[in-house]
């Protein structure tokens, strides 16, 4: 998680996975080239197949598990507005900033190790409740860093009122 602006009016915090992109885009390579090597020396049927099975695979994993989600946190617009993008879609939400309250770390525990996500608290508006940032849990700081900024800049100026109309 980065953050990418932090102003008095305006906080941007963005979140690619990288590592895991690289991950998926190796896990479809290989199989391409594999693929294509087995096509040039002759043996179609296998080269074929290899290519749907193989890189068919790694793509749907990619489509479905690579995101970049962003949020935005803008006192001129009075507004709180996550966006995420994917292979095919994009897609944005927003909220009056009056409405948000804090950032939580939400921790996912196992046997071994404990992920983390940031998620917002909104105690009004269209949908109140918890809104993960990330539809995944990562290990690392980045969802307490997240959290810590998002919290840090709600304290610096508390919105309580609707924005005054110019």
């Amino acid at each position: 998680m980065k953050i990418k602006n932090n102003t008095p009016d305006l906080l941007i915090i963005d979140n690619a996975p990288w590592l895991l992109s690289f991950l998926l885009a190796g896990s479809i390579l290989m199989p391409v080239g594999f693929a294509i090597n087995a096509l040039f020396s002759g043996d179609i049927q296998t080269g074929l197949r290899v290519l749907v099975i193989g890189g068919g695979f790694g793509a749907l994993f990619f489509a479905a598990f690579v995101s970049r989600d962003q949020l935005v946190l803008d006192r001129r617009d009075n507004r709180v507005e996550m966006r995420r993008r994917t292979l095919f879609r994009q897609t944005s939400i927003r909220h009056d900033l009056r409405y948000l309250r804090r950032a939580i770390v939400q921790t996912s525990r196992s046997d071994n190790s404990d992920t983390h996500r940031m998620t917002l608290e909104l105690d009004g508006g269209m949908d109140p409740g918890l809104h993960p940032f990330t539809t995944a849990y990562t290990s690392g700081k980045g969802a307490r860093r997240g959290a810590d900024a998002v919290n840090a800049w709600l304290a610096a100026q508390p919105v309580d009122s609707e924005p005054q109309q110019p």
